[in-house]
């Protein structure tokens, strides 16, 4: 039985729309990325390198975003329910929580060490990379043997689904793309120590068009799922030859030699660091796994509610990224200074996700109507609209990781994570078998809560920071005020609710005194000199 759904020629004439599109784009890209590489300079004003730094990978990031919601709502209308499972499904397991443990923290590592000391780019990448690809080729054997378990445990009657041939095959080709995602991430990592993030950014915007190009045809020629899942596969080999050519053109091919003292060190390093990530996967994403064991037929609606999710989480990892590496220095040197930045992001990163998580659940059945088909809206909107609330927490949560990773605590926060990955196991595994993927999104959000309370006592000692009920009260009764204009607003029309609504927050936040001096010096600054 094929996996491929029928093409209405109403979607025919809009993928061609988009293929065209895309193939312009894929055009202009290599060009876009030689300028980058060739007048990309590290500015001398921090506030001017942040801005850049941080806002034209935000502008890359949405366009890949972009791209990537276009396609879902592409295989969500072509392809049937059980093949959209299956294919998230393993790149979940794949290309997060194993590909995970396969890059063991060194790409924090080497932008921590490098940031600091740019010998160690000389010193340290070969060992950095022979690591990688050595832990990246584990990937492939340790991804069978979960479909071996999936298929003895449903066996055994212990869970209803296990895996088919189609899963078992998607399993293998999805977890291949990690070995060269392995030399992708480290040479990413080189550009983001030496903070030039837009070229490996503008890397990843020509990799997705591709890859986006190779699936659509892989839908369109008939290959169903597998054709899609090699798509990736191939899309993936192509952005390592790019990053190949950058390596050579901008750090001069560092020498690929092992250290094993140093191979230690790294180990030693990355081992929390790794530890942390996965555990972070873990109790954000391992309710996928769940779900998929005993409520298989509500996990395409889940992945629909995800999805928007997924789009809240492009400007943290940016902006984190473009701070790292002063944070790191900060932490060695000024801690008065980290600490005066770690309250300022947490408070901007506040009133950004505060707005949107209050937008989105007020719009919910909406975002899942115009994503996918409509079979998925009644279980993915109240999914959505309360999986959306762990965006505040997680936003700050992932600040302070990093803060804390830059004051070499990186070992004493991975109690943190323990605690938080534990506690979602094992409420998902006793609410989801019985209220299904509403009560998953529901312990995703306190997930976030019971990491962020640990967090807090580890960096209360180092920094003392100022509590987050400060930062935050302003941003959110500004934020309940604009959800009730949004909600008095959206019977007359959608639209007259998303204008009401972000006016009237803008409104509360200068009647409340939510911007200050700071703020208006700042952005004077950073229009100024970017």
């Amino acid at each position: 039985m094929s996996d491929t759904l029928p093409i209405s020629p109403r979607l025919a004439w809009a993928l061609a729309a988009f293929v065209a599109g895309l193939l312009l784009l894929a055009a202009a890209l290599p060009l876009l990325i030689l300028w980058a590489r060739r007048h990309a300079r590290v500015a001398d004003d921090p506030v001017a390198r942040l801005v850049r730094n941080s806002a034209i990978p935000l502008v890359i990031q949405i366009g890949v975003r972009a791209i990537d919601f276009a396609f879902i709502a592409v295989l969500y209308r072509t392809l049937a329910r059980q093949a959209i499972t299956d294919y998230f499904f393993t790149a979940t397991i794949t290309t997060l929580i194993l590909a995970t443990i396969a890059e063991w923290g060194l790409n924090i590592w080497l932008v921590r060490e490098v940031a600091r000391d740019p010998a160690m780019i000389t010193r340290a990448w070969g060992t950095s990379l022979l690591l990688r690809f050595a832990l990246a080729a584990l990937v492939v054997p340790v991804s069978l043997l979960i479909v071996a378990g999936y298929n003895w445990l449903a066996a055994a009657g212990l869970i209803p689904y296990g895996f088919d041939r189609r899963g078992a095959w998607l399993m293998l080709i999805l977890a291949l793309t990690v070995l060269p995602g392995a030399f992708n991430a480290a040479v990413t990592a080189l550009f983001l120590a030496t903070e030039r993030p837009i070229v490996p950014a503008l890397v990843n915007l020509f990799t997705n068009v591709i890859s986006t190009l190779l699936k659509i045809a892989a839908i369109v020629l008939g290959l169903g799922i597998i054709g899609v899942a090699l798509g990736a596969l191939l899309a993936t080999l192509i952005s390592t030859l790019v990053f190949a050519a950058l390596l050579r053109q901008a750090f001069g091919w560092p020498p690929l030699r092992y250290d094993a003292a140093l191979a230690r060190t790294m180990l030693r390093a990355g081992w929390p660091l790794m530890l942390n990530a996965l555990l972070l996967a873990v109790f954000f994403r391992f309710d996928t796994t769940i779900i998929r064991a005993f409520r298989a037929e509500e996990y395409a609606s889940y992945e629909a509610a995800y999805k928007w999710v997924a789009l809240t989480q492009i400007l943290p990892p940016i902006v984190i990224n473009a701070l790292f590496p002063m944070f790191s220095r900060q932490a060695a040197n000024d801690r008065a200074a980290l600490r005066q930045a770690y309250a300022y992001v947490s408070r901007v990163l506040l009133l950004l996700a505060l707005p949107l998580a209050a937008g989105i659940t007020i719009f919910a059945p909406w975002c899942i109507a115009l994503l996918d088909r409509a079979e998925y809206v009644a279980l993915g909107a109240p999914a959505l609209a309360l999986l959306i609330w762990y965006l505040p927490f997680s936003y700050v949560n992932g600040v302070t990781q990093y803060v804390l990773i830059a004051l070499d605590r990186a070992r004493t926060i991975t109690l943190a994570f323990a605690i938080a990955a534990v506690f979602n196991f094992l409420a998902n595994l006793l609410l989801v078998p019985r209220f299904g993927i509403q009560a998953a999104a529901l312990v995703t959000v306190v997930s976030e809560l019971v990491l962020y309370l640990p967090f807090w006592l580890v960096l209360r000692r180092e920094l003392a920071p100022v509590p987050l009920w400060r930062l935050a009260w302003r941003p959110a009764l500004a934020t309940l005020g604009m959800a009730g204009a949004m909600l008095l607003a959206r019977p007359a029309h959608p639209l007259l609710s998303l204008l009401v609504g972000p006016l009237l927050f803008a409104a509360l936040l200068l009647l409340l005194g939510v911007i200050q001096d700071e703020d208006r010096r700042l952005a004077r600054r950073a229009l100024r000199r970017a």
